[in-house]
């Protein structure tokens, strides 16, 4: 059986640059509230930003860890780049 975990997601506004370890240090732009479920979704309206935004998937507790999906819909091109 798979464990659930309470999951969420922080959209981070970095200013072109990598994502701070605590991400309390960025600017958040948008979030999810945690729930103990399989997925989560959110839906954003951003405006461009030339510096981009962070997608940052989030366990409640530190130092949980499970593979994810990360899917982004969006009607403008973008760049999607692992960090």
């Amino acid at each position: 059986m798979t464990q659930l975990f309470y999951i969420g997601m922080r959209i981070l506004k970095t200013r072109g640059h990598r994502a701070a370890y605590n991400i309390f240090l960025d600017e958040s732009v948008g979030r999810t509230d945690y729930v103990n479920s399989r997925e989560i979704s959110c839906e954003m309206v951003r405006d461009p930003d030339p510096k981009g935004y962070t997608i940052v998937p989030t366990t409640i507790h530190p130092g949980e860890e499970a593979p994810f999906v990360l899917s982004v819909f969006t009607k403008a091109s973008v760049v999607l780049e692992a960090l």
